[in-house]
């Protein structure tokens, strides 16, 4: 789960050591991109509920699956992005998945450890090193392979991590199913 949320942070992270590419691209201003950049954070932050919600809902290790594979979704999109409006969108998406992951993933922290604060910090240590690794990779990317590329490197980490956390993690139950 450390290296999920390390990941998760990574996606969202590398987008700001190349916002002078995309407001080139883009022809857009510092304030334009802090609206898309702010847009995601409160994706973000108002998604932590629903994650939990539906943890509960259809259990946790399916939240967390599905939000690792929705966020490299929101790199994807953001990566191909022809217009502003698309990039605005897609990193909206990135926030949803990283909300959704977040209270998912440490509710199954909870529900799997006996050391919960341990555990939570260890993961949330992982996020922390995502966020301070986010610079150094994109500028090694983006100097070969431009903005874009640079973007995909969240995708690029999040769909296997999505896919080993499927078949690592036994599923859990949900807790209120109805």
């Amino acid at each position: 789960f450390t290296f999920a949320f390390f990941s998760a942070q990574l996606a969202r992270f590398v987008i700001s050591p190349v916002v002078p590419n995309i407001t080139r691209e883009f022809g857009v201003g510092n304030g334009s991109i802090g609206f898309a950049l702010t847009a995601m954070w409160i994706a973000y932050a108002l998604f932590h509920l629903p994650g939990w919600a539906l943890g509960y809902r259809f259990g946790e290790r399916s939240v967390v699956i599905g939000a690792l594979g929705f966020m490299p979704v929101g790199s994807l999109a953001l990566s191909i992005a022809p217009l502003f409006l698309f990039f605005v969108a897609s990193v909206v998406l990135l926030g949803v998945g990283g909300g959704l992951y977040y209270s998912a993933s440490t509710s199954l922290l909870t529900k799997r450890t006996e050391h919960t604060g341990r555990a939570i910090g260890v993961h949330n240590m992982g996020a922390q090193v995502g966020a301070l690794a986010a610079p150094v990779v994109a500028t090694a990317v983006v100097l070969t392979y431009g903005w874009r590329g640079a973007v995909l490197a969240g995708a690029a980490l999040l769909l296997p991590t999505a896919l080993l956390v499927r078949w690592w993690v036994d599923p859990t139950p949900p807790a209120r199913p109805d």
